[in-house]
């Protein structure tokens, strides 16, 4: 990766750290409650709170619908998600994804402005399956991100719950493994850190992970007795390193959202 190069990295990292300088005079305001995710992500770059007390009533009503639209499939896949033109039918969740509240508190941790990438809902089967993203890795759209995870269903140690290691651990396996990006297999990491040190997010229905995916190694793991149902919201600076088209919503969903979004949310869809 180009940015690795030393003089690359020095350049980039100046103009980065300039950025942040420039723009923390900008950072809105959070209430108490949002102001502590923020703490525990700049600490830890992760924060678990209970979702009934985040998640508006027209959110939870809408997954609760795509949780049906889930459970009524019946392909052998190991990750089921519903489609950008179900997502385009009911534009609620990525309504949500771009409210002020979001976008501030993505702001205030990412210390720039925002982009919101899109939301994902899902159905995690449990055939063991440990391929793609039930590996163990780092994601590489950014120097920072904020992801907000949201079960939809209960979560056990048996529910392919989000795995991760916490910010020493982490630290110490990209050292171990001299880890630059990609899929690192259970084998590989336990190697590097014992499975005893893998951390596991459990919790009931609206249990919400906020993590750094781009700082800590956490993977979805794999299901071993219960289908577990999530949706994921994601956020980036308006600068990323990269994104993946295919987690972003369709044009049809940006177009008929449009004329109902304030400048700042324009922005951070991409629509400006």
């Amino acid at each position: 990766m180009l940015l690795r190069a030393p003089m690359v990295k020095q350049v980039a990292d100046t103009r980065y750290f300039a950025a942040l300088g420039r723009h923390a005079g900008e950072l809105p305001w959070l209430d108490h409650d949002r102001f502590s995710v923020v703490t525990d992500l700049r600490k830890d770059w992760f924060a678990k709170r209970d979702g009934s007390k985040l998640l508006p009533a027209a959110v939870l009503k809408s997954a609760g619908v795509f949780v049906e639209q889930l459970k009524a499939d019946t392909s052998d896949r190991s990750c089921v998600r519903i489609t950008p033109e179900q997502l385009a039918d009911d534009a609620t969740l990525f309504s949500w994804g771009l409210c002020d509240e979001n976008l501030d508190l993505a702001e205030c941790y990412i210390g720039l402005p925002v982009h919101f990438l899109g939301v994902e809902v899902k159905r995690e089967r449990p055939d063991g399956q440990a391929t793609d993203v039930r590996q163990w890795h780092i994601d590489v759209e950014d120097r920072r991100m904020m992801k907000i995870i949201s079960y939809l269903s209960d979560v056990d140690s048996t529910c392919g719950p989000f795995n991760y290691l916490d910010r020493p651990t982490t630290g110490r396996a990209v050292r171990n493994l001299n880890y630059w990006s990609g899929f690192v297999p259970d084998a590989n990491m336990n190697s590097a850190v014992p499975q005893g040190e893998w951390t596991q997010a459990l919790g009931p229905r609206l249990t919400t992970v906020f993590v750094d995916t781009c700082r800590l190694f956490h993977r979805a793991m794999p299901p071993s007795k219960v289908d577990r149902y999530s949706m994921t919201f994601s956020y980036s600076s308006t600068t990323p390193f990269q994104v993946f088209p295919e987690f972003m919503q369709n044009r049809k969903t940006m177009m008929r959202l449009r004329d109902k979004l304030t400048p700042r949310q324009r922005t951070a869809s991409m629509m400006d």
